[in-house]
Protein backbone atom coordinates (compact mmCIF):
# COMPACT_ATOMS: atom_id res chain seq x y z
CA UNK A 1 0.00 0.00 0.00
CA UNK A 2 1.46 3.26 -1.18
CA UNK A 3 2.03 6.36 1.44
CA UNK A 4 -1.27 8.30 1.19
CA UNK A 5 -1.31 12.59 1.13
CA UNK A 6 -2.92 14.14 3.54
CA UNK A 7 -4.59 16.07 0.79
CA UNK A 8 -5.95 13.18 -0.74
CA UNK A 9 -8.67 11.71 1.02
CA UNK A 10 -11.76 10.13 0.13
CA UNK A 11 -15.08 8.50 1.45
CA UNK A 12 -16.73 6.17 -0.62
CA UNK A 13 -20.75 5.96 -0.04
CA UNK A 14 -21.84 2.39 -1.07
CA UNK A 15 -25.72 2.07 -1.02
CA UNK A 16 -27.10 -1.53 -1.49
CA UNK A 17 -30.70 -2.61 -1.00
CA UNK A 18 -31.12 -5.97 -2.03
CA UNK A 19 -27.61 -6.55 -3.39
CA UNK A 20 -26.67 -9.68 -1.22
CA UNK A 21 -25.51 -11.72 -4.77
CA UNK A 22 -23.34 -8.37 -5.71
CA UNK A 23 -21.98 -6.70 -2.71
CA UNK A 24 -18.84 -8.64 -1.89
CA UNK A 25 -17.57 -8.24 -5.23
CA UNK A 26 -18.27 -4.45 -5.03
CA UNK A 27 -16.34 -4.20 -2.09
CA UNK A 28 -13.65 -6.45 -3.59
CA UNK A 29 -13.26 -3.97 -6.94
CA UNK A 30 -13.29 -0.70 -4.36
CA UNK A 31 -10.76 -2.06 -2.91
CA UNK A 32 -8.42 -3.37 -5.52
CA UNK A 33 -8.69 0.05 -6.57
CA UNK A 34 -7.99 2.21 -4.09
CA UNK A 35 -4.93 -0.37 -2.96
CA UNK A 36 -2.34 1.50 -5.61
CA UNK A 37 -3.40 5.01 -4.94
CA UNK A 38 -1.80 7.05 -2.04
CA UNK A 39 -5.57 7.99 -0.93
CA UNK A 40 -6.67 7.70 2.96
CA UNK A 41 -9.90 5.84 2.12
CA UNK A 42 -13.02 5.22 4.33
CA UNK A 43 -15.71 2.77 2.36
CA UNK A 44 -19.23 3.12 4.11
CA UNK A 45 -21.90 0.49 2.83
CA UNK A 46 -25.31 1.73 3.97
CA UNK A 47 -27.51 -1.62 3.71
CA UNK A 48 -30.95 0.42 2.91
CA UNK A 49 -33.52 -2.15 4.71
CA UNK A 50 -32.83 -4.55 2.53
CA UNK A 51 -34.70 -8.57 3.35
CA UNK A 52 -31.96 -10.80 1.44
CA UNK A 53 -28.98 -10.93 3.61
CA UNK A 54 -27.23 -7.75 2.10
CA UNK A 55 -26.21 -6.78 5.31
CA UNK A 56 -25.30 -10.29 6.54
CA UNK A 57 -22.53 -10.39 3.99
CA UNK A 58 -21.18 -7.07 4.64
CA UNK A 59 -20.80 -8.14 8.13
CA UNK A 60 -19.58 -11.56 7.28
CA UNK A 61 -16.79 -10.31 4.81
CA UNK A 62 -15.83 -7.21 7.20
CA UNK A 63 -12.56 -8.99 8.24
CA UNK A 64 -11.31 -8.86 4.71
CA UNK A 65 -12.13 -5.14 4.28
CA UNK A 66 -10.68 -2.98 6.73
CA UNK A 67 -11.57 0.29 5.67
CA UNK A 68 -15.26 -0.65 5.48
CA UNK A 69 -17.58 0.26 7.82
CA UNK A 70 -21.45 -0.47 7.77
CA UNK A 71 -25.01 1.19 8.74
CA UNK A 72 -28.27 0.08 8.24
CA UNK A 73 -31.59 1.98 7.77
CA UNK A 74 -34.24 -0.26 9.63
CA UNK A 75 -36.50 0.10 7.09
CA UNK A 76 -36.28 0.81 3.10
CA UNK A 77 -35.13 4.34 3.01
CA UNK A 78 -34.86 4.91 -0.55
CA UNK A 79 -31.89 5.83 -2.50
CA UNK A 80 -31.57 9.85 -1.72
CA UNK A 81 -31.93 9.04 1.86
CA UNK A 82 -29.34 6.48 2.04
CA UNK A 83 -26.98 9.01 -0.05
CA UNK A 84 -27.86 11.61 2.17
CA UNK A 85 -26.95 9.69 5.45
CA UNK A 86 -23.90 8.61 3.88
CA UNK A 87 -22.74 11.95 2.92
CA UNK A 88 -23.47 12.84 6.61
CA UNK A 89 -21.26 10.05 8.25
CA UNK A 90 -18.41 10.87 5.88
CA UNK A 91 -15.19 11.72 7.91
CA UNK A 92 -12.91 12.38 4.45
CA UNK A 93 -12.23 15.54 2.36
CA UNK A 94 -13.87 14.07 -0.74
CA UNK A 95 -16.87 11.68 -0.94
CA UNK A 96 -18.04 9.44 -4.03
CA UNK A 97 -21.10 7.33 -4.25
CA UNK A 98 -20.31 3.43 -6.02
CA UNK A 99 -24.02 1.59 -5.92
CA UNK A 100 -23.76 -1.80 -4.40
CA UNK A 101 -24.31 -3.64 -7.46
CA UNK A 102 -21.03 -4.27 -8.64
CA UNK A 103 -20.82 -2.06 -12.15
CA UNK A 104 -17.75 -0.93 -11.94
CA UNK A 105 -14.40 -2.62 -12.68
CA UNK A 106 -11.06 -2.64 -10.25
CA UNK A 107 -9.47 -0.71 -12.66
CA UNK A 108 -12.16 1.55 -14.16
CA UNK A 109 -12.59 2.88 -10.12
CA UNK A 110 -8.41 2.95 -10.14
CA UNK A 111 -8.60 5.52 -12.77
CA UNK A 112 -11.35 7.49 -11.78
CA UNK A 113 -10.21 7.16 -8.27
CA UNK A 114 -6.51 8.71 -9.29
CA UNK A 115 -8.27 12.26 -10.42
CA UNK A 116 -9.26 12.50 -6.83
CA UNK A 117 -7.69 16.61 -6.05
CA UNK A 118 -7.67 17.38 -9.87
CA UNK A 119 -10.77 19.54 -9.78
CA UNK A 120 -13.16 20.46 -7.72
CA UNK A 121 -15.94 18.00 -8.92
CA UNK A 122 -14.93 14.68 -10.97
CA UNK A 123 -18.04 13.82 -12.88
CA UNK A 124 -17.79 9.64 -14.15
CA UNK A 125 -19.70 9.33 -17.58
CA UNK A 126 -20.11 5.73 -19.30
CA UNK A 127 -18.09 5.10 -22.45
CA UNK A 128 -19.83 3.34 -25.44
CA UNK A 129 -23.24 3.39 -23.45
CA UNK A 130 -24.85 1.76 -26.22
CA UNK A 131 -22.62 -0.82 -25.94
CA UNK A 132 -23.07 -1.47 -22.41
CA UNK A 133 -26.40 -0.74 -21.56
CA UNK A 134 -30.12 -2.19 -23.07
CA UNK A 135 -31.03 0.49 -25.97
CA UNK A 136 -33.97 1.56 -23.83
CA UNK A 137 -32.15 2.50 -20.50
CA UNK A 138 -29.43 4.14 -23.15
CA UNK A 139 -31.88 5.83 -25.28
CA UNK A 140 -33.49 7.61 -21.60
CA UNK A 141 -30.16 7.88 -19.94
CA UNK A 142 -29.44 9.74 -23.37
CA UNK A 143 -32.78 11.86 -22.90
CA UNK A 144 -32.34 12.51 -19.75
CA UNK A 145 -29.12 14.00 -19.89
CA UNK A 146 -30.13 16.34 -22.60
CA UNK A 147 -33.01 17.61 -21.16
CA UNK A 148 -30.51 18.59 -17.80
CA UNK A 149 -28.21 20.44 -20.47
CA UNK A 150 -30.92 21.59 -21.76
CA UNK A 151 -32.35 23.41 -18.83
CA UNK A 152 -28.87 24.55 -17.09
CA UNK A 153 -27.05 25.41 -20.63
CA UNK A 154 -24.35 22.81 -19.84
CA UNK A 155 -22.71 19.94 -22.09
CA UNK A 156 -22.10 17.61 -19.68
CA UNK A 157 -21.81 13.74 -20.96
CA UNK A 158 -24.20 12.37 -17.77
CA UNK A 159 -25.92 13.57 -14.99
CA UNK A 160 -26.17 10.29 -13.16
CA UNK A 161 -22.57 8.68 -12.77
CA UNK A 162 -20.06 8.91 -10.21
CA UNK A 163 -19.07 11.81 -8.82
CA UNK A 164 -16.46 13.43 -6.16
CA UNK A 165 -17.29 16.10 -4.46
CA UNK A 166 -15.66 18.22 -1.69
CA UNK A 167 -17.20 17.04 1.19
CA UNK A 168 -17.47 20.75 2.62
CA UNK A 169 -19.63 21.63 -0.22
CA UNK A 170 -21.75 18.38 -0.75
CA UNK A 171 -22.31 18.46 3.18
CA UNK A 172 -23.76 21.85 2.91
CA UNK A 173 -26.18 21.20 0.00
CA UNK A 174 -29.94 21.15 0.44
CA UNK A 175 -31.32 18.28 -2.06
CA UNK A 176 -35.12 17.87 -2.03
CA UNK A 177 -34.85 14.68 -4.55
CA UNK A 178 -35.33 11.29 -2.87
CA UNK A 179 -35.38 9.03 -5.95
CA UNK A 180 -33.18 8.32 -9.08
CA UNK A 181 -33.28 12.19 -9.72
CA UNK A 182 -31.39 13.32 -7.26
CA UNK A 183 -27.57 12.87 -8.46
CA UNK A 184 -28.35 15.60 -11.14
CA UNK A 185 -29.60 17.74 -8.43
CA UNK A 186 -26.55 16.95 -6.03
CA UNK A 187 -24.19 17.33 -9.47
CA UNK A 188 -26.27 21.12 -10.55
CA UNK A 189 -26.05 22.24 -7.27
CA UNK A 190 -22.23 21.85 -6.68
CA UNK A 191 -21.21 22.85 -9.80
CA UNK A 192 -22.53 26.09 -9.51
CA UNK A 193 -20.35 26.46 -5.93
CA UNK A 194 -17.31 24.79 -7.83
CA UNK A 195 -14.45 26.49 -9.63
CA UNK A 196 -13.55 23.47 -12.03
CA UNK A 197 -14.35 20.19 -12.97
CA UNK A 198 -13.46 17.27 -15.30
CA UNK A 199 -15.41 14.30 -16.93
CA UNK A 200 -13.80 11.17 -16.85
CA UNK A 201 -15.14 8.30 -19.35
CA UNK A 202 -15.82 5.00 -17.37
CA UNK A 203 -16.19 1.55 -18.48
CA UNK A 204 -19.70 -0.09 -17.21
CA UNK A 205 -20.10 -3.33 -16.55
CA UNK A 206 -23.75 -3.77 -15.57
CA UNK A 207 -24.96 -5.66 -12.84
CA UNK A 208 -24.27 -9.88 -13.18
CA UNK A 209 -26.83 -10.79 -10.12
CA UNK A 210 -30.57 -9.40 -9.88
CA UNK A 211 -32.31 -6.93 -11.05
CA UNK A 212 -32.14 -3.00 -11.45
CA UNK A 213 -34.36 -0.75 -9.01
CA UNK A 214 -34.62 2.34 -11.47
CA UNK A 215 -37.19 1.85 -13.80
CA UNK A 216 -40.48 2.38 -10.97
CA UNK A 217 -43.20 4.42 -10.94
CA UNK A 218 -41.82 6.50 -7.67
CA UNK A 219 -38.38 6.91 -9.75
CA UNK A 220 -40.04 8.41 -12.83
CA UNK A 221 -42.04 11.12 -10.46
CA UNK A 222 -38.95 11.73 -8.75
CA UNK A 223 -37.13 12.53 -11.95
CA UNK A 224 -39.85 14.76 -13.06
CA UNK A 225 -39.86 16.58 -10.08
CA UNK A 226 -36.14 16.75 -9.99
CA UNK A 227 -35.86 18.30 -13.80
CA UNK A 228 -38.84 20.95 -12.71
CA UNK A 229 -37.07 22.03 -9.66
CA UNK A 230 -33.55 22.39 -11.72
CA UNK A 231 -35.53 24.65 -13.84
CA UNK A 232 -36.90 26.89 -11.79
CA UNK A 233 -33.47 27.13 -9.88
CA UNK A 234 -31.83 27.84 -13.35
CA UNK A 235 -33.88 30.13 -14.53
CA UNK A 236 -34.69 31.95 -11.40
CA UNK A 237 -37.91 31.26 -10.37
CA UNK A 238 -36.89 29.53 -6.90
CA UNK A 239 -34.00 29.87 -4.41
CA UNK A 240 -31.77 27.35 -3.84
Amino acid sequence: MPSTCPDRSLSVIVPAYGEAGNIAGTLENITAALSSLPIDAEVIVIDDGSTDGTGDVVRANLHRFPAVRLLVNERNMGFGWTYRRGVAAATRDRIVMVHGDNAWGAETLRQFFSHVGDADVIVGYTRDMWKSRTWVRAAISKLFTRLVNLITRRRLHYYNGLQIHNAAVLKGLTIQSSGYGFQAEVLVKSLRRAQTFIEVPMDLMERERGDSHAFRLKNAIDVLRTLTLLFELEWGLARE
